[in-house]
């Protein structure tokens, strides 16, 4: 799950703000704060650079000034709209207009929203989408600053404020604060906002690669004035960390690990080759040329992976946009040339066939293609007048977008894959049944984002309402498994995870549930409000960043376990448990 941007306040002023009453853009039931903290802004008075966005701690802040005058409180054009857009996240953004030929108007404009807000320093009068309102102050300009009124502004954009022991709180409704759990709940958040620390000021950053034994690998890149220095260490438990040396002239962001052996690309006598080092022994050895690559040339390695006990890696040239890519076969030292394509949206290999779809979808021949692993023949399958591979969806203001995950399957000689008809517009990603034989297809699924095959069932989010729903190889009695829009869903252990939250948005914290597909339940993992989480062979972890912030373990029945008692900066899971690095602590860090 993303950072919340980073907002500043300058805040002297306000230790004289004495006691400000709620007020509200209407009347709305308040809820808890317990309930509410996931979507509002805390703000302390006594302030310590921290604040709570979204449930999120955010300790970087630029100067604004608040100010006050008469009883009225004052904030900046873009603290206003910024505020506004963290909450608003999700739906569309508040943009703040001021324009040198007109220096005293101000404008705050949401195109998704469709809402438009017009205010002018002096006047107490402000249009909403041209109808006029009138504010109890006026905009004012202080020392060459346009500042707006924080009751009208807030109001006009739909937004509560409230006051309660020292915090400022900001949201689309109101909070109880009367409530006997918002009060314990209020010292919590308060303790987190007063501590003194201060974030580390980073002199490298750690990208961690994996834990094997009692020792973490990790790549740490140090920035001077002209470059990037890029070096690979090892930290075993109590000792201090021993830089890793490896053969020739390692291309460090090639590296990857996979059962056991940390791969990477390096040349040697300007040759470009495949090495592997051996966690174990500690020793790295040749496994392939890599023969398209070389000195002069756009070329680096791309992904490396396992398919049926056989190693095949890509091949990059250009930029994404520009570029494209190949997948080759380790063979005897050497690489051997399987398919290649703008992008690939996804691959399968059955029997002794690959298939793959080309992201490249825009084409007169499909983008779906059957590769013969002997004899190299590359045959067009699906219909032509269909994108494969690929998940089309529309944005609330009219847009396109498009994502793929590289699902794939092939099960009794049948492909499944997502699909669409490119030339329609209006028809979204589904899942297909593809016979490569003669290409006919059976549409499985109404619109779906993302999909997976369970046995003889396949599983899927719907497009429109974000839950899980199942049904079966021919698309048969489809039923509605999850009723809850699922965010940020992994499959693992098999079991699907995932966070959920009123909002619906992956961009903000929610609670941690998983689904057992065998069982036929859900449980709620969680106990906090879940930033990220992790689910993997040694178990089910997550952060949180709010009131009690950490990493924690979710046991077999359901218990959370605090496992570091500190805001986490980065987490990264590994077969061996998790890596992490600490807000206000150096060094890297590992835990089962």
């Amino acid at each position: 799950m993303n950072k919340s941007k980073s907002i500043a306040l300058l805040l002297s002023a306000w230790l004289a703000f004495g006691s400000i009453p709620a007020y509200a853009a209407e009347s709305t039931t308040p809820e808890p704060l317990s309930k509410a903290f996931d979507h509002i802004v805390i703000i302390p008075q006594n302030f310590q650079g921290k604040a709570y966005i979204n449930g999120q701690m955010a300790n970087n802040f630029s100067d604004y000034r608040i100010v006050q005058r008469e009883g009225r409180v004052y904030v900046p054009i873009r603290l206003m709209s910024t505020l506004a857009n963290e909450l608003d996240r999700g739906q569309g953004t508040w943009q703040a207009i001021w324009q040198p030929k007109n220096p005293d108007d101000v404008m705050l404009v949401n195109y998704e929203l469709k809402k438009t807000i017009k205010l002018k320093v002096n006047s107490t009068t402000m249009k909403i989408n041209n109808e006029p309102r009138e504010m109890d102050a006026a905009p004012q300009k202080i020392d060459g600053q346009i500042m707006l009124p924080l009751k009208g502004t807030a109001e006009a954009l739909g937004k509560n404020i409230q006051w309660s022991d020292g915090l400022l709180l900001m949201g689309s409704a109101p909070v109880d604060l009367q409530d006997a759990k918002s009060e314990a709940l209020k010292d919590r958040i308060k303790t987190q906002l007063s501590d003194p620390r201060k974030p580390l000021e980073i002199s490298a950053d750690i990208s961690p690669l994996t834990r094997y034994g009692n020792a973490i690998y990790y790549i740490k890149r140090t920035y001077t004035k002209n470059d990037t220095i890029e070096q690979i260490f090892k930290k075993t438990d109590g000792q201090k960390e021993v830089q890793i040396q490896l053969p020739g002239k390692p291309q460090i962001t090639s590296l990857q690990v996979l059962n056991g052996k940390l791969y990477y690309a390096t040349y040697i006598n300007n040759q470009a080759e495949l090495h592997a080092l051996d966690l174990k022994t500690q020793k790295s050895q040749k496994i392939s040329s890599l023969k398209p690559m070389g000195p002069g040339k756009d070329l680096y390695l791309g992904s490396i992976e396992y398919i049926d006990n056989e190693l095949y890696v890509t091949l990059r040239t250009g930029e994404v946009i520009m570029g494209s890519v190949s997948l080759y076969k380790v063979d005897q030292g050497g690489l051997k040339a399987i398919a290649s394509a703008k992008s690939f949206a996804g691959y399968v290999k059955s029997g002794d066939y690959l298939y793959n779809a080309d992201f490249n979808f825009m084409t007169e021949i499909g983008n779906l293609v059957r590769v013969s692993l002997k004899t190299g023949e590359q045959k067009p399958i699906g219909q032509p007048e269909f994108a494969y591979g690929v998940y089309r969806h529309q944005d609330s203001q009219g847009g396109v977008g498009y994502s793929s995950n590289n699902t794939m399957y092939v099960k009794d000689g049948y492909l499944y894959t997502l699909g669409y008809k490119e030339a329609d517009p209006n028809d979204q990603s589904a899942v297909y049944k593809i016979n490569p034989t003669d290409s006919t297809q059976t549409k499985l699924t109404p619109p779906a984002s993302r999909f997976w095959m369970i046995g003889s069932e396949v599983y899927y989010i719907d497009a429109e309402s974000g839950y899980l729903s199942k049904t079966n190889l021919n698309g048969a009695t489809p039923e509605t498994v999850v009723s809850r829009k699922m965010l940020n869903v992994q499959f693992a252990n098999g079991s699907f995870y995932y966070t959920s939250n009123e909002a619906g948005k992956d961009s903000i914290p929610g609670d941690l549930y998983q689904y057992d597909p065998s069982a036929g339940k859900e449980f709620k993992r969680s106990d906090k409000s879940v930033t990220s989480f992790y689910a993997g062979k040694t178990g089910l972890y997550y952060v949180s960043n709010g009131y009690e912030p950490g990493l924690y373990k979710v046991d077999a029945k359901g218990s959370n376990a605090r496992l570091v008692n500190d805001r986490i900066r980065d987490a990264f899971l590994t077969d061996e448990g998790m890596i992490y690095t600490l807000v206000y602590k150096d060094g890297i860090y590992s835990v089962k």
